[in-house]
């Protein structure tokens, strides 16, 4: 089996305006909480995203502007990360817990294409027995990394999510200036779910300001499911008014020229939750009608598998 638990070599400067660091970490693997009340172990082997989504939610939470635009052009690698992770998958305390990877920044992301982080990580994974992982994705790249991904398939529980908020390349770009587009990012779907992977969709954020035309959601779920997706979910921008306030002031300073466009897609308020069930609704019938099971029950660690109900409570309603 392939070996990629060395200590990675960083590039200061993969592309214009971003600079990348080496650091050396003494732990990986972080407890996060989740919906149920629960808990898992999430693992990021890269802080920063060169995608710069505007609706991260590590951005969300910044009020300083040049930390807000650092998050994109500042790119921690941790490049002792492999060799950490084998030493953490040891210890008993990391035994028994859903391992997620990629919910704090993209672990596919240009860098990775150069560093091959990602890949050794996955690498050690790949030795694992019985474990629980979940990845989430905005890229294409995680295609590359298909032989690595079926082998952890065979020997654990693992699901494949990819993100993507719209068919339309015009609302992508605007959103997500720096992911790859969506005909790419299924195009890889479509490759990891003939190795054998368990793939699926999160339509995800859906925009308030978004019309029936730029969402194509119908369109979206039928391609997701031809090109072999197994599950589907939905989640909305939703952020408390404080924060949404704070995100528009950063969104308007950093793109001037598309603020007008990005306050209309992103809306002025939050859905009430009427409206939210309305849109949840046929969003069940939709997936239903397509054989495509619900995001959060496909997910779920085998051991103890999410009931088949609404998913309002990932928008808190």
């Amino acid at each position: 089996m392939e070996r990629l638990d060395h200590e990675i070599a960083v590039p200061s400067a993969p592309a214009p305006g971003v600079r990348c660091v080496a650091v050396r970490v003494k732990s990986l693997l972080r407890q996060a909480p989740q919906e149920d009340g629960g808990w898992h172990w999430r693992l990021d082997p890269y802080e920063g995203c060169q995608f710069g989504c505007v609706h991260c939610p590590v951005r969300l939470e910044q009020e300083d502007h040049g930390r807000w635009r650092e998050l994109e052009s500042r790119i921690a690698v941790k490049v002792n990360a492999a060799q950490v992770l084998r030493a953490e998958l040891r210890h008993e305390d990391f035994q028994g817990h859903l391992i997620s990877i990629g919910e704090q920044a993209e672990a596919w992301q240009h860098v990775e294409e150069q560093v091959r982080l990602t890949r050794a990580l996955l690498s050690v994974l790949a030795e694992e027995e019985g474990r629980e992982l979940r990845i989430s994705t905005r890229s294409s790249l995680i295609a590359r990394d298909g032989d690595l991904l079926r082998d952890i398939s065979r020997r654990s529980h693992l699901t494949v999510a990819f993100s993507l908020p719209s068919l339309d390349e015009r609302v992508n770009r605007l959103v997500e200036p720096r992911a790859p587009s969506a005909f790419r990012r299924l195009a890889a779907m479509e490759a990891l779910a003939r190795l054998g992977v368990e793939v699926g969709l999160w339509v995800a954020p859906v925009f308030p300001g978004l019309d029936d035309d730029e969402l194509q959601l119908k369109a979206m779920l039928t391609r997701a499911a031809n090109a072999g997706a197994r599950f589907a979910g939905i989640r909305f921008f939703a952020p408390a008014q404080a924060a949404r306030d704070n995100f528009l002031r950063h969104v308007t300073e950093a793109y001037p020229d598309a603020a007008t466009r990005m306050r209309r897609v992103l809306g002025r308020r939050a859905p009430p939750p009427e409206e939210l069930r309305s849109l949840e609704k046929g969003f069940d019938l939709l997936c239903r009608s397509l054989g495509l099971q619900p995001a959060e029950q496909a997910q779920a660690p085998r051991a103890r598998k999410a009931p088949a109900a609404t998913q309002l409570a990932l928008f808190g309603a």
